[in-house]
């Protein structure tokens, strides 16, 4: 009898835990009170303006926070203007000194799909650098991946990721 309720809790746990998460950062505070920026991400996918949603999210949740935010966000040929990553990010980062940000939020993504089969769960991967414009210093670098169950969308993944992702934004 033990066994079988061993075995029926262990199914119990694993059905439970299948929707995983993974977020790596350090705990990190920055002032809410100075400008920020925000460019489109850099898409590492095969998923067309992955970059342009995830930044997109992002300043939505970052301006959630009270943050003053400049978006540099423009659209889907934007990367294909830019012959490099550096360059893009180069650009970018000019636009922001230009319009007086005190800082500059920027990404890559990594993963941006629906996996296939019969739930068609959602799975976003993305990181998140915060770079300080007048020394150049990053501040702040976290990466989060997530996958959730099939009526979630790709969007509301993404969403949780930036939540738990940001830094803590301090007066």
């Amino acid at each position: 009898m033990f066994k079988k309720q061993l075995s029926i809790l262990t199914i119990f746990i694993l059905f439970f835990t299948s929707c995983s998460s993974h977020l790596m950062k350090k705990h990190t505070e920055l002032p809410s009170n100075k400008v920020y920026a925000i460019g489109s991400f850099w898409n590492y996918t095969e998923t067309p303006m992955a970059g342009l949603r995830a930044a997109s999210i992002v300043e939505s949740v970052a301006a959630k926070e009270g943050l003053y935010i400049y978006s540099l966000i423009e659209g889907s040929d934007e990367k294909a203007q830019n012959d490099s990553k550096i360059n893009f990010l180069k650009t970018q980062m000019n636009t922001a000194k230009i319009l007086k940000a005190d800082y500059f939020i920027t990404g890559e993504v990594q993963e941006w799909r629906y996996k296939t089969g019969i739930d068609g769960e959602p799975v976003v991967s993305y990181s998140i650098k915060i770079i300080k414009l007048d020394d150049g210093s990053t501040q702040f670098n976290g990466v989060g991946a997530k996958n959730g169950w099939g009526y979630k969308s790709i969007g509301v993944i993404a969403q949780e990721i930036a939540k738990e992702l940001l830094p803590t934004f301090k007066p």
